[in-house]
């Protein structure tokens, strides 16, 4: 009979077949097949209702997996992972070898000129396997998928239940893990299920010449900044202003700034940055654009949403008085060169969180505000357009109903939101996690091995829709600056509140995750992790 390890290895180039990028064929057809591949299981032939498929509302026919073996007692502990990866774009001629693993290895080997130094280095120890998927998070799944497979067989070793949970669009906007608490929840309900633990199976890079179990994972907010300038032709640029010096001034302020790293139990977030930009214009012509935008990345560890609202607030208060410094340093400038005065743009800069924007144009313009809302956020979702995009077309028909027509910035919050969530050691599910965390380091070291224990993982993950914390007050924020919430977005707060599963992660250990170069350490993670996954296991569930 094979090992888990053993197991895993022989599934992993299997489901690295499918190619599972995100919002592709292939994400659906992997859990399609991961489904079929447990229902041919003789216990799950026995107990058809402990295996479910979901299929999502998406295109490409994304779909949730779950698997329930059931030991003894109510205590559970859910095994989470997602079978989506990242596009391979990045692999330019390798792109056909992106998904094989042993022959994109000894492509590599053949080419070792391509990669970078440490990359190499790797490759020369022969300890290590390269290709899409294999660390982020394919390997995670195989490995669960192993697990779920051996207790099924013997259900006399297992002294609480197993549930396996793997889910799509994890690398876009969580929509799988958002459907699967749902899911959860009824078969909290169904079996009588007592969640002692979500275990997530993301990878993890070598920290110290230590290994990494964390029990915790950081938040998101994707913050949008709706620049407004004043629109006018290039040849008469000082009678208006360009949205794009606003927007610009906002950038330089924002990106890699320190002021927004979030810190708690000596762990700190990494500082915000800009994912996309553009502007309202639709072709080029030589008018300034009315409105440029832009989605900013900002983790948090700590910091409510309304924290991180109100230094937004202040930044981009700075940002909006030093265009207009510029604004008025460089028509004195001009009127210096030209000797000849300007007719100066008047006006009163304001900044705003969608929030006041919205109570602005509500009063001016009531129910037609809010019959355009409704008929654009219908359409707009009935084309496939997506969450982030479908936020800011809201709040440009939002800001074209406003009254005040002077330049501003419109703070907004888009999809996905990830709440911090963080084991703060006050519940006794909490403190059972931690006493589990204690003993797998104490076993790790008789295996050989540093097990170091951190209180997040940094990089976001489906992790944070296993329990809910502080939620009135982010409920309340969301709520109001978030267009997209609770129609086009949805967040299933009140299921979330019953899970109350506290988080644990422990995974493959890799390098250069979401790189050409994404490679797993063979010895670590067919070996050792295997072994540190079934003591926790057994750990945790015990009462």
């Amino acid at each position: 009979m094979m090992t888990i390890g053993e197991r895993a290895w022989q599934l992993l180039p299997q489901f690295m077949s499918y190619q599972s990028v995100t919002q592709s064929p292939g994400e659906g057809e992997l859990a399609r097949y991961v489904h079929s591949l447990l229902a041919e299981n003789p216990y799950f032939q026995s107990h058809p209702d402990y295996l479910h498929l979901l299929p999502l509302d998406a295109p490409n026919k994304p779909a949730v997996v779950a698997a329930l073996v059931r030991g003894k007692g109510d205590r559970t502990i859910i095994l989470l992972s997602h079978h989506d990866v990242v596009g391979i774009e990045d692999y330019r001629v390798f792109k056909d070898l992106a998904f094989d693993a042993e022959k994109l290895t000894q492509a590599f080997k053949s080419n070792p000129e391509i990669l970078p130094e440490a990359a190499c280095a790797d490759l020369e120890s022969g300890e290590w396997l390269f290709g899409r998927g294999t660390m982020d998070m394919l390997y995670g799944l195989a490995s669960h998928v192993a697990l779920i497979e051996k207790y099924a067989a013997n259900l006399e070793e297992l002294s609480g239940n197993l549930l396996l949970l793997t889910v799509p669009d994890e690398e876009n906007n969580s929509l799988g893990m958002r459907h699967a608490i749902g899911l959860l929840r009824q078969l909290q309900l169904e079996h009588g299920l007592d969640y002692v633990a979500a275990l997530n199976s993301e990878s993890h890079g070598i920290v110290d010449e230590g290994h990494v179990i964390q029990t915790g994972s950081d938040g998101k907010l994707l913050p949008l900044i709706y620049c407004v300038g004043k629109e006018t032709h290039a040849g008469t640029i000082y009678s208006g202003l360009n949205s794009h010096l606003l927007l610009a001034e906002v950038t330089s302020r924002l990106e890699l700034n320190p002021e927004f790293c979030d810190s708690v139990a000596g762990e700190v977030s990494f500082p915000p940055t800009l994912l996309v930009a553009g502007d309202m214009k639709e072709k080029y012509n030589v008018s300034t654009p009315v409105a440029a935008w832009g989605f900013f990345n900002l983790f948090t560890l700590a910091a409510s949403p309304q924290v991180m609202m109100d230094k937004l607030v202040a930044l981009c208060e700075e940002a909006m008085a030093a265009a207009w410094d510029k604004y008025r340093a460089s028509t004195q400038a001009w009127e210096k060169i030209a000797g000849k005065p300007l007719s100066r743009l008047e006006w009163q800069p304001q900044v705003l969180t969608f929030a006041e924007l919205w109570e602005q144009s509500l009063a001016a313009h009531g129910d037609e505000l809010l019959q355009n809302i409704e008929n654009l956020t219908s359409r707009l979702q009935a084309e496939g357009t997506d969450l982030q995009r479908l936020t800011l077309e809201l709040v440009h028909e939002t800001h074209r109903h406003c009254p005040n027509r002077d330049p501003k910035i419109v703070i907004a919050l888009a999809p996905p939101y990830y709440p911090h969530i963080r084991n703060r050691r006050e519940t006794a599910k909490e403190l059972h996690v931690m006493q589990a965390v204690c003993d797998l380091q104490a076993y790790a070291s008789e295996l050989g091995v540093r097990l170091k224990h951190e209180e997040f993982y940094l990089g976001i993950s489906d992790s944070s829709y296993v329990s809910l914390q502080d939620a009135a007050e982010v409920v309340e924020v969301m709520k109001a600056n978030c267009p997209t919430w609770g129609t086009a977005y949805h967040l299933p707060l009140e299921d979330l509140s019953h899970i109350d599963a506290p988080a644990v992660n422990m995974g493959a250990f890799g390098r250069d995750i979401h790189k050409f170069t994404e490679r797993i350490h063979v010895p670590f993670s067919r070996e050792i992790l295997p072994k540190l996954l079934e003591r926790l296991l057994h750990s945790l569930l015990q009462g």
